[in-house]
């Protein structure tokens, strides 16, 4: 359901309020529809959640992706970029939110499917990137690399304290790895 309505306000609201608490009237003001035409749309609150929380996650891995195919770029660059579109970008919203604890809990306790298959998708464009760029003692490993790679993102996403740290370790820890 591409949708009619921009994610930009759908998901500021819902970080404002909190996945609970807000409502679809909440919604509907942050993008100056009627609740009705957001029902007729979605039909329910987890509907519209699903959608935003998908709609995200496309966007997410798209730019993820268009970064590891920018041939200018030294693939440290490239997979460094890659990894801040999926995750890195989002860092700064979830601290200022008072509910990024409760969206990222309710991501990590049960992650949608869509955000499976999008990693899926992110690590085997990353591991091709690197059998085709990366020096030859990575080409072997190139899939266990892009796998932990994308953990280690992940993880520190939660473990530095705004997005400018967070890119500086990336950078780090991706021209180590890749560099061997």
């Amino acid at each position: 359901m591409a949708g009619d309505f921009h994610l930009g306000p759908i998901i500021t609201t819902f970080a404002r309020y909190g996945l609970r608490k807000t409502s679809m009237e909440d919604v509907a003001i942050a993008l100056g529809v009627s609740r009705q035409a957001l029902y007729n749309r979605y039909g329910s609150k987890g509907a519209l959640i699903g959608w935003a929380t998908k709609a995200l996650i496309d966007t997410s891995l798209d730019d993820a992706l268009a970064s590891i195919n920018q041939p200018a770029k030294t693939l440290v660059e490239r997979l460094a970029d890659a990894f801040d579109a999926w995750v890195g970008r989002h860092i700064e919203a979830l601290r200022a939110s008072p509910h990024g604890t409760e969206i990222v809990a309710m991501l990590q306790r049960d992650p949608p499917e869509a955000v499976r298959a999008a990693e899926r998708r992110l690590v085997a464009a990353m591991a091709e990137a690197i059998r085709f760029s990366g020096p030859g003692s990575a080409v072997a490993r190139a899939g266990s690399m892009a796998q932990a790679l994308c953990w280690t993102a992940r993880g520190l996403a939660h473990a530095v304290p705004d997005h400018a740290t967070f890119r500086r370790q990336l950078d780090h820890i991706v021209s180590a790895l890749v560099a061997r």
